[in-house]
């Protein structure tokens, strides 16, 4: 039975609808990004290790990934307009304990609060963003939706700079207050209309396989670099993640109320989408993190300047967005996802080839292609989505493919963190023999180790050192390169799989009323 254009239900306060969702998706993809030139500052206040400056970074991304298919069944159980008022609400309190920590392990636990908070508002938003527009108004909008907040996304790094430069750390988590505030006070003037979907039984043993299965996975990850692959705890992690993964989809697929409406996938259009979105979150996450260590270790900008060298990715980002959702509109998602993706591989290539040289205008230039790619990307890509779906299952498919998309961010964090720490730590030991006197190698070793734990004497005394500090500099710069060699074959398998795209004849055409095409 198929849906209809007028079946669609629209908000007459349409636009005040669009602005409150997107403040709070700004939220989301700022706290992404927004930490990462923040976190040498972090590590020398609360003084604490390389691995858990990646963990400040994760818990927030992994809770995200893990929670937001939850937050799409809640939403489509209990409403999506309270459903998101709560999300708001969480994420704003938690972000002012993020700002009040006084130690690491605080610090992340009030992470783990805020990637909770974001997981229940953001499949809300995006299906309430999608049911007050018409058919031939949801490529503006979503381009409005997804645009703006990730000009956030590449401004996080500016916006950390300048705040640690000239203020402090914790003002970059104060700072999500007003904007949650803002989003609050909208979505009530709005009254945005809520198309719920019919009530559904529980999925229990669903929700605890997702939460058991990727954390674990993402846990070995990470702390597989410095415990070792081999070490029994952290195989035991790996090994059950990848047992338990496939063993959620084929629960799912069984089960007649399913946290995640695996089924969806049938349409491989659908399931194409969701890669795509997969693969530009892991490349986008993996650049803009760990590009704000690169700049002030490497190439030894300070905050501000560092913040500042990210801004190559905003300007196309700015430019392109909305011309890709207006092209979605006329001649849906293949021709931008195209384009898109084969940028994207080339501009991610370009960088990783910049990081090694430590060439900052050639990485300024893969900066401009890869901001082009994801302003094509994005927005007709997570139209397309939602657009195949009748409006009853926006927040299925909504939670279906922001899991997809969020799980990239989390190991793309993980992935290329793990490549770097690896590839930096064996070479590190290899340079250190290979350049200083055996009578030195050991205090060498002894003065980065209390350097990378944020021991202010140690970094002072390491600044100091040129050749030991030329030695770290160097490796430094292609370790990461290592790191964003990766995301570009993720790239690329992003370009093949969007070869298989066809565009929807009717693009707000249900799934149901159309044969799957790809």
């Amino acid at each position: 039975m198929s849906t209809h254009i007028h079946e669609d239900s629209v908000n007459p306060r349409k636009w005040l609808t669009l602005f409150a969702m997107t403040g709070s998706l700004c939220m989301i993809l700022l706290d992404t990004t927004v930490v990462g030139v923040a976190l040498p500052a972090i590590q020398s206040d609360l003084i604490i290790t390389p691995l858990q400056l990646q963990w400040v970074i994760n818990a927030y991304v992994l809770v995200l990934a893990s929670f937001v298919a939850i937050g799409g069944r809640a939403a489509d159980a209990f409403g999506r307009v309270p459903v998101f008022i709560t999300g708001v609400i969480l994420f704003a309190l938690s972000s002012a304990w993020c700002g009040f920590a006084s130690t690491g392990a605080e610090l992340v636990a009030a992470r783990v609060l805020q990637g909770l908070g974001a997981a229940v508002m953001q499949p809300a938003s995006a299906s309430l963003v999608v049911n007050s527009f018409t058919p031939g108004e949801r490529g503006k909008a979503m381009a409005v939706y997804s645009g703006i907040p990730l000009l956030f996304l590449a401004a996080g790094p500016v916006i950390g700079g300048a705040i640690t430069q000239y203020a402090n750390w914790r003002w970059n988590f104060w700072l999500n207050i007003p904007i949650a505030l803002a989003s609050i006070a909208l979505t009530i003037i709005a009254r945005p209309v809520d198309v719920r979907a019919r009530k559904r039984g529980n999925d229990f043993v669903g929700a605890i396989l997702l939460l058991s299965s990727l954390p674990l996975f993402v846990w070995g990850l990470m702390q597989g670099s410095e415990l070792g692959w081999s070490h029994p705890t952290i195989a035991s992690a790996l090994l059950a993640g990848l047992i338990l993964l496939p063993t959620f989809v084929w629960w799912e697929k069984k089960h007649t109320s399913p946290l995640l409406a695996v089924n969806l996938f049938a349409d491989p259009a659908i399931a194409i989408d969701a890669s795509i979105l997969f693969a530009t979150q892991f490349a986008m996450t993996g650049l803009v993190i760990y590009g704000s260590i690169y700049t002030q270790n490497v190439l030894l900008f300070d905050p501000m300047k560092a913040g500042a060298s990210l801004l190559p990715l905003l300007a196309p980002i700015i430019i392109v967005i909305h011309f890709a959702g207006r092209l979605y509109d006329r001649v849906g998602v293949r021709k931008p996802a195209l384009i898109g993706t084969f940028l994207c591989v080339i501009g991610m290539a370009m960088q990783a080839t910049a990081a090694s040289l430590a060439n900052y205008p050639l990485l300024a230039t893969g900066m401009l292609v890869l901001g082009t790619g994801i302003g094509f990307v994005m927005s007709p890509v997570n139209t397309d989505s939602m657009s195949r779906v009748a409006p009853t299952q926006r927040g299925q498919v909504s939670g279906l493919v922001q899991t997809l998309r969020q799980i990239g961010g989390s190991l793309g964090v993980a992935v290329v963190g793990s490549a770097i720490l690896l590839s930096h730590d064996s070479a590190i030991e290899q340079r250190i023999e290979q350049t200083l006197p055996q009578e030195q190698r050991a205090s060498a070793r002894e003065l980065l180790q209390q350097a990378s734990k944020g021991n202010q004497e140690a970094i002072v005394e390491l600044a100091a050192n040129a050749p030991l500090q030329t030695i770290v500099r160097e490796v430094l710069a292609s370790s990461v390169a290592t790191g964003w060699w990766i995301c570009t074959a993720t790239l690329a398998g992003a370009f093949i799989a969007a070869t298989r795209l066809r565009s929807m004849k009717y693009p707000s055409k249900p799934h149901g009323a159309h044969k799957p095409s790809v």
